[in-house]
């Protein structure tokens, strides 16, 4: 699914950090550094397709939650995925990663499972803690467990 434009990101399917926040600047390079990825252009792309897959499966009330700690580019990943009956989706490891692996254009799978688990295990210290154990708490247990 295709993220709608957030002010001052015209595209956000071709990310230039040229354009991006501050914010945004830090937790992509976070994520740059963590995986030892060649760009932030990559860790860009990256980063927002594992939260377009999270916000798909959980509920729109704590995706709508977990934007106030996010840099707004990244908070629209989660609020374009909203459900209209705001119920959290059981989505299993293989299915989550599969999905993020078509934007990072990678077919090992393990690679794309480790990179997916740094995202979001970065997402969990940038989030408070009380943010962190609803996410827990709405995710199927092997999607969690990269969370933790």
């Amino acid at each position: 699914m295709t993220t709608p434009p957030v002010q001052h990101d015209p595209n956000p399917n071709d990310p230039n950090p040229a354009r991006s926040s501050a914010t945004l600047a830090a937790f992509t390079g976070q994520v740059q550094r963590r995986i030892g990825l060649e760009t932030e252009n990559e860790a860009e792309i990256l980063t927002r397709a594992t939260l377009n897959e999270l916000g798909k499966a959980i509920s729109s009330g704590l995706a709508e939650d977990l934007t106030v700690s996010l840099p707004p580019e990244l908070s629209a990943e989660l609020r374009a995925q909203r459900h209209s009956d705001n119920q959290a989706r059981a989505v299993g490891k293989a299915a989550f990663v599969d999905a993020v692996s078509g934007p990072v254009h990678s077919v090992d799978a393990e690679k794309v499972e480790h990179q997916v688990e740094q995202v979001l295990r970065l997402l969990r210290e940038w989030l408070p803690e009380d943010q962190v154990d609803r996410t827990l708490e709405q995710l199927p247990g092997e999607l969690a467990g990269l969370m933790r």
